[in-house]
């Protein structure tokens, strides 16, 4: 950068931190192209850098004002171009897991195999520990994330998934942990994916980290 001095730097920089871009993954890709534009305006219009400066954040205004999406929830909002992303990432597991889950709660609410009593208590026993373990796992991950400072697009992705654990406690309810209640062992493989996709996203966010050499 040759046409820009430090205090115009800085001014950049308030901009994104107004913006609420604290996420390091993708904050220094918007901070280059933003400078670039702004450079490449006053080349082409032979300006200064505050009539350029409020030309290119007007264009970038739309990128980067807070939206929300379904995908996550309206009470989980960011960066229009975080709420992207975070989608481009998000958007497989998405479809993936509740894809499955939907088929396997159809199959067993349409499909009844006999089963033995003796098996029926193993049965039951097995995914009250599966739902305990994962409750567990859930619980420990949380408050791993919770030490980390740092926001990337991934940690995003699991400020809107930390609900999960409530999933949790659903599927044990359903599990035949409680006499009365319908056994429905989708739930318990539903939490079983939402621990997985937790513990995915949590590693993405400690290897971005690591990656911008940040600890």
């Amino acid at each position: 950068y040759f046409l820009i001095v430090l205090s115009e730097f800085q001014k950049v920089e308030s901009y994104l931190n107004a913006k609420g871009i604290k996420y390091i993954d993708i904050r220094l890709e918007i901070f280059d192209h933003i400078v670039s534009d702004i450079e490449t305006e006053m080349l082409k219009e032979n300006s200064d850098f505050e009539t350029v400066f409020y030309k290119v954040t007007d264009k970038w205004n739309i990128h980067l004002n807070h939206s929300y999406s379904w995908f996550f929830g309206i009470a989980n909002s960011a960066p229009k171009i975080v709420i992207k992303k975070a989608k481009s990432y998000f958007n497989k597991w998405f479809l993936t897991i509740n894809s499955i889950v939907i088929v396997l709660a159809f199959l067993e609410s349409k499909i009844k195999f006999p089963v033995s009593e003796k098996s029926q208590v193993y049965l039951t026993n097995s995914v009250i520990i599966v739902n305990v373990f994962c409750i567990l796992i859930f619980i420990f991950l949380l408050r791993i994330n919770s030490k980390k400072e740092e926001k990337t697009t991934y940690s995003f992705i699991l400020e809107t998934q930390k609900f999960g654990i409530i999933l949790g406690g659903i599927a044990l309810v359903f599990s035949g942990l409680i006499e009365g209640i319908t056994t429905t062992y989708s739930f318990t493989l539903m939490f079983v994916a939402v621990t997985f996709i937790y513990i995915y996203f949590l590693k993405k966010h400690k290897e971005a980290i690591k990656k911008y050499k940040i600890s």
